[in-house]
C-alpha cells in the first residue's frame, strides 16, 4: 500500500514492478491483441470513461507440507500446493480533471478470486453475493464504488464519497501495485477499505493532507452508529526522491460496547537511482477486543529494498517484525512474528508481470502458529503472474 489511495498510487506500479521507465505505461493485453485499449474497444472512451482490469494467479509450495494445506497466518497466498486465481479485478472509472473548474468522476471495482475473503466489507455490502459452499475459497468483493468531486478551491480540493480503499499502510490490495506476491503481517492487520467521505488537499508542492469521516475499518453498514475519522499528512521532495507520510484511523468498531480502534502508519520512502528503500512502522490498539473486556495491542516494523536491474528485471527483499501483544490478530497468544522475503520481478512486455519469491517465517509464540500448531517456522516458495487488460 504506498498510501492505499488507489488512484494516487497507480503511478507507483512501474517503480515497484519490473518496468523501469515512467513513460512505459502498460498498454494491456487487449491493446496488444486488438490495437485498441479496453475503453476504445468497448466504446466507453467516447463518454469519458475508462475500462480496465487485471488478473493475478499463482501457486505456493510449503516445505512443511501441512496436512490442511494452510500457509496461515500468512494471508492471501495462504494455500499450499494449490494453483489459485487470487484476483480477477475489473473496473470502470471517470478520472476527475484537476484544473480551474469543477469536475465529477468516480470508480467502481468488481473483484473475484481467493483474495476477496480478506477484502470484503462487513454490513451486507458484498459478503452475501455468492456462497463459499459452492466455490470453496472463491468469493466476490466490491472494494470500491465511489463518486469523486474536484473543487477549484485554493490549490484544489478533491473529495471521495462512497466505498473506497483507505489511506493506511504501504502495500496495496490491488495486486499490480505490489513488488511481492505475498503480503506482510502488518498488511493483514491493517484496515483495507472505508465507507464515507475522504477529502484530499494539496497544501503546496510538497505537503498534502487527507481528512475523512467513515463508518469504520472494513465496514459498510454493520453499525452506522460506530463512526471513525481518518486523516493523513504526506511530505514529498521530488529533488531528493523522498516521501514521508503519517496516517491514522480512530473510532469505534461497534457502537456498543466501547470498542475504540486506533491505528496509525508511518512510512518513509527514499529513491536512490535504481534503488528504492521503504521503512514502515504501524501500531494498532482496540478496546474490549478480547474476552473479559481486555484491550488488544499490536505493532510492527517492515523494511523494503528493491533494485531495478534492467528495464524488464527487478529484485527486492522485505524484512518484518510483527508483535501481536495479546494474540488478538493471529490467535497464537502473545507472539513475535518474523518474516524475510526475497523476490524477482520479470516484466517481458507491458501487460505481463511474473513474481517468483522465497519466504521464511518464524515466530516466538505461546502456541506454534504454523502447520496447524505443529511448527514455529515455515518456508514458502511462491510465484504468480499478473496480466493487465
Amino acid at each position: 500500500m504506498s498510501i492505499r489511495n488507489y488512484l494516487l498510487s497507480v503511478c507507483s506500479v512501474l517503480m515497484l514492478s519490473s518496468a523501469a521507465s515512467a513513460d512505459d505505461a502498460p498498454t494491456g493485453l487487449i491493446s496488444e491483441l486488438s490495437g485498441k485499449d479496453a475503453s476504445s474497444w468497448s466504446g466507453l472512451q467516447a463518454y469519458g470513461l475508462n475500462l480496465g482490469g487485471w488478473a493475478a494467479s499463482g501457486i505456493n509450495y510449503n516445505t512443511a507440507n501441512p496436512s490442511d494445506r494452510n500457509n496461515g497466518p500468512v494471508s492471501m497466498t495462504d494455500r499450499a500446493g494449490e494453483f489459485h486465481l487470487y484476483q480477477l479485478n475489473l473496473f470502470i472509472e471517470k478520472t476527475v480533471v484537476k484544473d480551474a473548474s469543477w469536475d465529477v468522476g468516480g470508480r467502481f471495482d468488481f473483484m473475484f478470486g481467493t483474495d476477496t475473503r480478506y477484502t470484503q466489507a462487513t454490513g451486507h455490502w458484498d459478503t452475501g453475493l455468492i456462497s463459499q459452499r459452492d466455490l470453496r475459497f472463491y468469493d466476490i468483493a466490491l472494494p470500491q464504488a465511489y463518486v469523486e468531486v474536484f473543487a477549484p478551491i485554493g490549490n484544489g480540493l478533491t473529495g471521495k464519497f462512497g466505498h473506497f480503499y483507505g489511506i493506511i499502510g504501504y502495500e496495496a490490495v490491488p495486486s499490480p501495485l505490489n513488488f511481492f506476491s505475498s503480503h506482510s503481517y502488518s498488511f493483514k492487520s491493517s484496515p483495507f477499505t472505508a465507507t464515507g467521505a475522504l477529502f484530499n488537499y494539496a497544501l503546496n508542492e510538497q505537503w498534502s493532507l487527507n481528512l475523512g469521516a467513515i463508518t469504520g475499518a472494513d465496514n459498510f453498514a454493520r453499525d452506522l452508529g460506530a463512526m471513525s475519522h481518518t486523516s493523513g499528512l504526506t511530505w514529498t521532495n521530488a529533488e531528493t526522491g523522498t516521501t514521508v507520510s503519517f496516517s491514522v484511523l480512530q473510532g469505534d468498531v461497534y457502537k456498543n460496547p466501547s470498542s475504540e480502534l486506533v491505528y496509525y502508519s508511518a512510512i518513509a520512502q527514499q529513491n536512490l537511482g535504481k534503488w528504492r528503500y521503504v521503512l514502515q512502522h504501524d501500531r494498532g490498539t482496540q478496546q474490549n477486543a478480547i474476552a473479559q473486556g481486555q484491550n488488544a495491542e499490536w505493532y510492527s516494523v517492515v523494511q523494503y529494498l528493491t533494485y531495478q536491474m534492467t528495464d524488464t528485471w527487478g529484485m527486492g527483499v522485505r524484512g518484518e517484525w510483527f508483535r501481536d501483544h495479546n494474540g488478538f490478530r493471529y490467535s497464537a497468544g502473545a507472539a513475535n512474528y518474523y518474516a524475510m522475503t526475497a523476490g524477482l520481478n520479470w516484466k517481458p512486455n507491458s501487460w505481463l508481470m511474473i513474481r517468483p519469491e522465497l519466504r521464511y517465517d518464524w515466530s516466538e509464540a505461546q502456541i506454534a502458529p504454523f502447520d496447524g500448531g505443529q511448527r514455529t517456522d515455515q518456508v514458502l516458495l511462491g510465484a504468480d503472474a499478473v496480466i493487465q487488460f
